[in-house]
């Protein structure tokens, strides 16, 4: 016989642990195992199966009359629609503990039938395997879900362009949410806080990455899905560096560096990600402990990875300490943005092992202002920093499409060109097989700063203007001049050359 006590109990545990952030499933799958002959553990099972299938936790309650009355998961159900699952077990507790709510006659016999109204659950999985199967077919690299006043749009994009591809209602989208949520092992209460998780499935053979990301807005919780292939080889170098020099200025410096912070800087959108990745993969030989520490998404072979958590106490900087006890030759560090992983960071390098990581910026100058910022002691800087490589990509202008049109002096003057000659230039016009935006495909510009002696006298001081002044006289051809005769040679249009220079050319904040 099922005891009020026995109920209490388990809604107690189960509302403790979803507060304590884990996930619904988890949460049960561990209540189940602690005591395997209860009644309520015999359920839990059939429970966690109905959940993984897309059911809500209310429905899958209800198959077992016999333990969960219609009032425990009339409640249950009521706290899922709030998004407070957490808060609603504690105080369904409370209210077995007074008398309040009841258990059933202990039976375990299942009522399936209390499962057919919710047939909305196996459309909704259908629909989300749909939404990955065709990312994945027409090689896609992010799916966002945006919540609207009264809609949500599905946009989908191949490149930093998002296509509109559908509309859902909120109530749909709401079952959407909670779907992506249990296939990414995030919890299904939580409403108000972003979540992180990771998705891997295979679609027709392939194996899919999918990193999953939930931020709260005004209008409903955000969901980007972000997709890469566990499977899929790295770019060939020729590829990334169409300039020979820069390719073996990269090659020498990853290969033959054992010590010392790599930033890999540029704007929002440049591909440092990718360098950055390339970068660990030639260094990814078999002769090095490499130590990969952030929200991991993917596991290549010979990487420890190290994923923070921390909701447990595995923060970014105790990851990292833990990653230097170990002793390794690499640490690649998703995060540089926070005071203390900066410290650490630079310590670390310090004390020879090689760093590296990425940095949103704007110029190399404005790398350097960061790191002070983040309040990184001068000597630190001065000795631990081995380079900065930054990249930025200019879009290709698509041959289906393109076309010669005349610039004048006061056009190329309006779009801060004045450096160059009026006349006719190759320009965007856009069709089909560019989704009309005119461009097919991005080149990849690079700057590689080693600091020097004149550098190196300029960080010690912590003089921002003297950095700025010493790093003009190692870059070599700046990154706009470069730009500039790209789009004079006709590979990309005067508009997307002033885009780019109006990025560069930005103060960055002292």
């Amino acid at each position: 016989m099922l005891s009020p006590r026995d109920l209490e109990k388990f809604s107690r545990k189960l509302g403790k642990m979803l507060g304590s952030g884990i996930p619904l499933v988890a949460s049960l799958e561990l209540l189940a195992r602690e005591d395997a002959d209860s009644e309520i553990s015999k359920a839990l099972e059939k429970v966690v199966s109905k959940l993984k299938e897309g059911y809500t936790f209310s429905s899958c309650l209800a198959m077992y009359p016999g333990i969960f009355t219609e009032v425990y998961v009339a409640m249950v159900k009521a706290s899922e629609l709030q998004g407070r699952l957490d808060h609603g077990m504690i105080e369904i507790a409370d209210g077995c503990a007074d008398g309040t709510i009841e258990p059933g006659n202990g039976s375990d016999e299942i009522d399936e039938t209390v499962m057919s109204p919710d047939e909305e659950n196996l459309k909704i999985i259908k629909m989300l395997n749909q939404i990955i199967s065709d990312a994945v077919k027409e090689k896609m690299n992010r799916v966002v879900c945006k919540p609207e006043r009264d809609h949500v749009k599905l946009l989908v994009a191949s490149g930093n362009h998002l296509e509109h591809r559908e509309t859902f209602d909120k109530g749909t989208y709401d079952r959407l949410t909670a779907r992506v949520k249990l296939m990414s092992a995030l919890d299904i209460g939580e409403r108000q806080l972003p979540q992180d998780g990771r998705i891997l499935v295979k679609v027709e053979s392939e194996m899919v990455d999918i990193r999953v990301q939930l931020v709260p807005t005004v209008f409903g919780e955000q969901i980007m899905l972000f997709f890469s292939r566990p499977d899929e080889k790295m770019p060939a170098l020729e590829r990334i560096f169409t300039d020979k020099a820069q390719k073996e200025m990269f090659e020498r410096l990853v290969q033959n560096q054992k010590s010392g912070l790599i930033v890999f800087a540029g704007p929002h959108g440049s591909g440092k990600t990718t360098t950055l990745d390339v970068a660990t993969a030639q260094l990814n030989d078999g002769s090095r402990v490499i130590f990969e520490i952030g929200r991991i998404y993917k596991s290549p072979a010979g990487i420890s990875c190290i994923q923070v958590r921390p909701h447990i106490g595995m923060t970014m900087v105790n990851s990292i300490r833990t990653a230097v006890r170990s002793e390794p030759e690499v640490m690649v560090i998703e995060d540089f943005c926070e005071e203390e992983v900066a410290l650490e960071c630079f310590k670390a390098a310090n004390e020879g092992i090689l760093v590296l990581t990425q940095m949103g910026a704007r110029n190399t100058s404005e790398v350097f202002k960061q790191i002070f910022n983040l309040k990184v002691p001068p000597f630190l800087v001065y000795g631990g920093i081995a380079a900065v490589m930054f990249q930025v990509l200019a879009r290709k202008l698509c041959p289906h499409c393109r076309k010669e049109v005349e610039f004048t002096t006061d056009d190329l003057f309006s779009m801060g060109l004045s450096d160059m000659k009026p006349g006719k230039y190759s320009d965007s016009c856009g069709c089909d097989k560019c989704n009309n935006s005119g461009y097919l495909g991005r080149e990849a510009f690079y700057e590689i700063i080693v600091p020097d002696k004149n550098l190196k006298e300029a960080i010690i001081k912590g003089d921002n203007n003297e950095i700025s002044l010493a790093l003009e006289s190692i870059q070599g051809t700046r990154l706009e001049t470069r730009i500039r005769n790209y789009a004079e040679n006709g590979h990309t249009s005067p508009r997307e050359a002033a885009r780019i220079r109006a990025i560069l050319s930005l103060q960055a904040p002292v």
